[in-house]
């Protein structure tokens, strides 16, 4: 049987290639932002231009029922369009410097995060991680509650992995963000 060697502390190697996708999604992000920019006032003008026809209507014939189907339509096309573009904002307005540098300050050899989940409304990041033991995950919360950028600290659920000869521990912890003009406590 093969011995496992776990590296939970990898260095990491920055290349070429990292940086150049980094790049082109960043340019990707901005491609998909200014397309929405204009998508956004291609609407704004059809509903003006609706306005004026609205208003030139005379007052006492009702409107049609193509008439009423239409404004629905381009209602329901307007709000996706602002819930699109809340949630384009949201996920941009993440601190993911801050956040992964205090993340990374409290890593220890001995814990390795498996993923991280924010939520941009509830300014709130869930950390999915694997430790060697018990005293080491308790270790890894106490070292993120000392972050200047994470408040309310919470272990959400852990369990024993007893199939492993190791027997790791499996967790999630959550978090909440501060912004960059909160003060910590």
């Amino acid at each position: 049987m093969k011995t496992l060697d776990l590296d939970f502390r990898r260095r990491t190697r920055r290349s070429l290639l990292g940086l150049l996708l980094l790049v082109a999604g960043i340019l990707a992000c901005g491609l998909v932002l200014a397309d929405l920019s204009d998508t956004q006032a291609e609407l704004d003008e059809e509903l003006r231009v609706l306005a004026r026809i609205e208003a030139a209507r005379p007052a006492s014939a009702p409107p049609s029922a193509r008439e009423r189907a239409a404004k629905a339509r381009a209602a329901k096309a307007e709000s996706e369009t602002i819930a699109s573009a809340q949630a384009v904002a949201g996920r941009l307005a993440i601190p993911w410097g801050p956040l992964l540098a205090a993340i990374e300050e409290a890593d220890g050899s001995d814990v390795a995060i498996t993923a991280l989940s924010p939520d941009p409304d509830k300014r709130r990041i869930r950390i999915d991680a694997q430790a060697r033991d018990l005293r080491a995950m308790i270790r890894y919360n106490g070292r993120l509650a000392n972050s200047p950028v994470l408040t309310d600290i919470a272990l959400i659920n852990h369990e024993v992995v007893f199939d492993d000869p190791d027997q790791p521990v499996r967790f999630s912890l959550s978090a909440t963000w501060r912004q960059s003009h909160e003060n910590p406590q």
